[in-house]
């Protein structure tokens, strides 16, 4: 959906509606793949947010305290995400609300700031493309290393994880006194 976001903001025009999951490429990249899990043979029918389902979007036009023009994106939705503690589905549940700043695409650079009050600048555009603003603001949103909640893994329980049970504890040390205790034999 392109829309002119100087025209849409001064106008303070307001659109909404639904995006598919799987037209937004790179988002896919982010999604859980049932190839990549870790087979369980419990997971029948949570494989549905791996990579389809829709997202809720609201976008708003206006103007800033300062009256700069901007624009106010809202996302919701479920996505399936990977846990990368037990590598099982995840349901994320998004919730955006951000507001971007428009400014001309020469000035870009210069306008943007790094004071965390101070909205994030895009660049305005004649034809600006919603649906890629979106798919931006949701990548940048994931969590880098999604994870279920303690204790709420679907593979081993993360105190397990945590604690370090069921596997034998190695360590440089460990190793380097088994290696020592071979060559005194060897002597």
């Amino acid at each position: 959906m392109l829309i002119d976001s100087l025209k849409f903001s001064r106008e303070q025009q307001t659109t909404r509606g639904t995006l598919p999951v799987e037209g937004m490429a790179r988002l896919r990249n982010s999604l859980y793949s049932e190839a990549a899990a870790v087979p369980r043979g419990d997971d029948a029918g949570q494989g549905d947010l791996a990579g389809s389902g829709s997202l809720n979007y609201e976008v708003s036009g206006g103007t800033d305290s300062r009256d700069r023009p901007v624009l106010r994106l809202k996302v919701s939705g479920t996505i399936g995400l990977q846990c990368q503690r037990c590598l099982q589905l995840l349901a994320y549940d998004l919730a955006l609300d951000s507001t971007l700043r428009l400014v001309p695409a020469a000035r870009l650079e210069a306008e943007m700031s790094d004071d965390p009050d101070e909205p994030d600048c895009v660049a305005a555009s004649a034809e600006f493309d919603v649906a890629a603003l979106i798919e931006d603001e949701i990548l940048l949103a994931l969590p880098a290393y999604p994870r279920h909640e303690a204790g709420k893994c679907g593979g081993a329980p993360a105190t397990e994880f945590a604690s370090g049970a069921g596997r034998s504890k190695v360590t440089a040390f460990s190793a380097l006194e088994q290696l020592s205790g071979l060559k005194q034999k060897s002597i």
